[in-house]
């Protein structure tokens, strides 16, 4: 009768019918207080409802009634977790490890636990470890070729983003890392997909990372374009092309009668909408969206969306048709190393690569006239110089459809 009890709590428990697997929990303690199952699983329940420290103490009392339960010591350490004592949770998650070695979970918390903590080699191993376990498990994968990536060990990066893809071969993410990893199959521009997954779940970090970055496209686009266009007088038609969450509307503002932004990501755009300086925001593929706005635009700003573009003609095409005669096209991209014979390269971070002959040619080939296509260093990444092309481009007296 216990153990049916006990499986009718967790299946409520599990289904989210925290009351009536309280109720059964109770039952159970009522009955036998040390009742090792009910005081684990009720701290679990306990968790879930935000009453962290008698989560806490309700596992801990289960422990020493059945020191053994390599879940509970995994439970354990993810309630520790959230606290300030990172030497107690570790060693919960060990003790789980060391009770029940083939448990995937604490192998992989200790993993995070050990990223967090900036003991990078520790987490690499922990990884490795659930990957030996099962290699299926796709977060695995994906945690360490981004910290191999950030310790800068390109090759050992692409093998986990191979892997992560072969685990889990419809993630967009996995699928386009591994073809930026393999350098050999690179498609012309990222996916839709890709790019919709990567920067909604990154939307609300986006800022902060770009800052301990030192990103500066959109300063330095706005620093080229004063030469060339009338900030303060608020007359010209602007579209931020793959707006982001819209750092460049502070910088263009006081220039736009109308400043529009257009981005393929809604997490992305609900962070642009908080800054409340675009008159429109619009949710659509910047190519598809700018050709089917003719002639709409007196300027299109592009920072760092390019750069998830490989072949470049299209979105040239599509920026000529959307601006009136005359107007003005400023970009940032990434640059491939001066002497390359290549016109771009998808590199092992997930970004395209530019050559500046192939940048002129696709300008040309629109009908734009170079104004300035100067170096920049666009950003930092594992306290590397990201360097860039800075575009300013002006479009012909008539406009190409």
């Amino acid at each position: 009768m216990t153990a049916r009890t006990i499986h009718q709590a967790l299946e409520h428990h599990q289904q989210g019918r925290l009351a009536e697997a309280e109720s059964i929990y109770r039952e159970l303690l009522s009955a036998r207080s040390n009742d090792a199952d009910a005081l684990h699983y009720l701290g679990v329940l306990r968790m879930k409802q935000g009453r962290r420290e008698e989560a806490i103490e309700l596992v801990k009392h289960s422990l020493r009634v059945a020191p053994r339960n390599a879940d509970a010591w995994n439970n354990l350490g993810n309630m520790l977790s959230t606290g300030n004592d990172p030497s107690a949770t570790e060693l919960a998650y060990l003790h789980a490890t060391n009770l029940k070695p083939g448990l995937l979970a604490p192998w992989y918390n200790l993993g995070n636990l050990m990223r967090r903590q900036q003991r990078r080699e520790e987490a690499v191993r922990y990884f490795q470890r659930v990957i030996e376990l099962d290699p299926r498990f796709a977060a695995a994968y994906e945690n360490l070729a981004v910290l191999l990536q950030r310790m800068g060990r390109p090759d050992l990066a692409a093998e986990a983003f191979r892997g992560w893809y072969r685990a889990d071969p419809t993630n967009p993410i996995a699928r386009h890392m591994a073809a930026a990893g393999d350098g050999t199959a690179a498609p012309q521009r990222a996916d839709d997909a890709y790019v919709v997954t990567m920067f909604d779940r990154g939307a609300e970090a986006f800022e902060k990372t770009l800052a301990g970055l030192q990103y500066a496209a959109p300063s330095l686009l706005a620093a080229a374009l004063a030469d060339f266009i009338p900030f303060a007088e608020r007359r010209l038609a602007v579209l931020d092309a793959g707006c982001g969450t819209g750092l460049c509307a502070p910088l263009l503002r006081s220039s736009a009668r109308l400043l529009a932004g257009v981005d393929l990501s809604a997490g992305m755009l609900a962070k642009a909408r908080e800054r409340n300086l675009y008159d429109e925001l619009h949710e659509a593929e910047l190519v598809a969206f700018m050709r089917a706005h003719v002639a709409a635009y007196d300027l299109v700003v592009s920072a760092d969306t390019l750069v998830y573009f490989g072949a470049l003609e299209q979105a040239m095409g599509a920026a000529a048709a959307a601006l009136t005669p005359g107007g003005i096209l400023a970009y940032t991209l990434e640059a491939e190393p001066t002497g390359s014979d290549e016109k771009y390269r998808l590199h092992s971070h997930g970004r395209y690569a530019h050559s500046e002959g192939y940048v002129r040619a696709c300008l040309a080939g629109a009908g734009f006239e170079v104004l300035r296509l100067e170096p920049g260093v666009l950003r930092k990444e594992g306290g590397t110089e990201v360097h860039g092309h800075i575009v300013i481009a002006k479009m012909g007296t008539v406009p190409i459809s």
